[in-house]
């Protein structure tokens, strides 16, 4: 029996149809949502390659009955109160409250290299996205050729082009922020594609809460079309559930150093912020991330270094990037190493950079290393079919290596800028969509 499974949008305010023509796959996954809001995803088993709409409802009642309820009660309560109280049909008729208020300037950038057949995907989504005030950055990333250049200079008129020559993902971030003319900085990834909805769900965070400094998003696959990509699922994924998150400092102290482990705010193919905060807390390290010898963690440590500094992060599930993930199991495998590789490299660096915190980080990161680490290791001994082995220990190798690679990183870093200099505006030209907007 094929592993494949088909992923479908469901929206809850039109009728529910028949899905058909699936042959090839076992089950449907359906992100279920209600006037445009995620509320979740069910999976169906298919038979005869169709998932009948009564299977569906079924699935979605079950399983999602209370989301839906939940949400359609938060709208009712948005609006005005009739004297004769409220019925269920006006429950389902109510739309949602929608802000209408100013919305930020916002810059979304793509960090990419030499992987233009992603990238057109991605830009591809990026330009259809409808809001007012948009500029979109390509930074490329220590190119091996001007694939990249010509592939936005050729196909994406409205999209910002930029060379960075400085080698690691943390050195592109910093680009952007240096270039960027929004008053918010949004970042995907190449490999991702963004819903219509993205920019404007994160957007509205912002304007409606002037002290959230960064905002990060749903992140659901784009293909289950592989073994490996459903395991990484079963691993864990990127998403971060269906509720919105605030996280503040004072609040992650009073649960045992919440914000030690980052990674539970979201990623960072899809994350978003104020580009002030960059003035006040410093930008990316490019010692950590793609690129460099800690394979990752920047985003981490960012997230984490925004509440450290007494600013707040909100996590919003209605902004939906999908993301392909690897499709091999050795990719999958070597993403997992990097994954422990990058966490650590990042509890190394936050431990340096905030001495009252040593102890907490060291805690956390034992916690951690027995709880992910070496509890799953044990279960897989019973339960073997839940979680490949070998991929168990990539990751707890990746931890031990991760212990020792921020040093040479941060000197590897230190040599690239007395090379190239500080990460700095080189071109002062308003973009393209900015210049038109204006």
């Amino acid at each position: 029996m094929t592993d494949k499974i088909k992923l479908w949008d469901v929206e809850l305010s039109r009728p529910l149809q028949d899905i058909a023509e699936l042959d090839g796959y076992r089950a449907l996954q359906a992100l279920v949502r209600l006037h445009g809001v995620p509320i979740g995803t069910v999976t169906v088993p298919l038979s005869d390659g169709r998932c009948s709409a009564i299977a569906l409802r079924e699935a979605i009642s079950k399983e999602k009955g209370l989301a839906v309820v939940r949400h359609l009660l938060r709208d009712r309560l948005a609006q005005p109160l009739p004297r004769d109280g409220v019925e269920m049909e006006d429950l389902i008729r109510t739309p949602p409250a929608v802000y209408h208020g100013p919305l930020p300037t916002v810059t979304v950038a793509v960090c990419t290299r030499d992987r233009t057949s992603t990238l057109e995907r991605c830009l591809d989504s990026l330009v259809r996205l409808d809001y007012p005030d948009l500029e979109l950055l390509v930074v490329d990333n220590a190119p091996g050729n001007d694939a990249t250049k010509q592939l936005v200079r050729q196909r994406y008129p409205t999209v910002r082009y930029l060379c960075e020559p400085r080698p690691g993902l943390d050195w592109a971030r910093n680009r952007a922020i240096a270039e960027a003319n929004g008053e918010i900085v949004a970042y995907t990834d190449d490999d991702a594609v963004a819903d219509p909805d993205w920019v404007t769900a994160l957007a509205r965070v912002f304007a409606e809460h002037p002290e959230v400094m960064a905002v990060t998003g749903l992140v659901v696959p784009l293909e289950l079309e592989t073994g490996a990509q459903i395991l990484f699922e079963t691993y864990g994924g990127f998403g971060r559930g269906f509720a919105r998150g605030w996280y503040r400092l004072d609040e992650c102290r009073s649960t045992r150093g919440l914000h030690i482990g980052s990674g539970r705010f979201g990623t960072g193919a899809n994350m978003a912020y104020r580009r002030s905060v960059f003035e006040q807390i410093g930008s990316f390290d490019p010692a950590l991330d793609v690129g460099t010898d800690t394979n990752g963690g920047g985003d981490l440590e960012m997230f984490f270094r925004v509440l450290q500094e007494g600013h707040s992060l909100v996590y919003e599930p209605g902004a939906i990037i999908r993301h392909q993930h690897r499709r091999s199991y050795d990719e999958l495998r070597e993403q997992l190493t990097n994954h422990g590789i990058g966490l650590y490299s990042y509890f190394v660096r936050s431990a340096l950079a905030y001495p009252t915190m040593r102890l907490p980080i060291i805690r956390f990161g034992l916690w951690w290393f027995w709880w992910w680490g070496i509890r799953r290791l044990l279960i897989s001994f019973v339960r073997p079919a839940r979680m490949p082995r070998d991929l168990i220990l990539a990751e707890i190798c990746g931890i031990f290596k991760g212990l020792f690679r921020y040093q040479k990183a941060r000197e590897r870093a230190a040599q690239i800028e007395t090379t190239y200099g500080p990460v700095k505006r080189e071109d002062n030209r308003e973009s393209p969509a900015m210049a038109k907007a204006n």
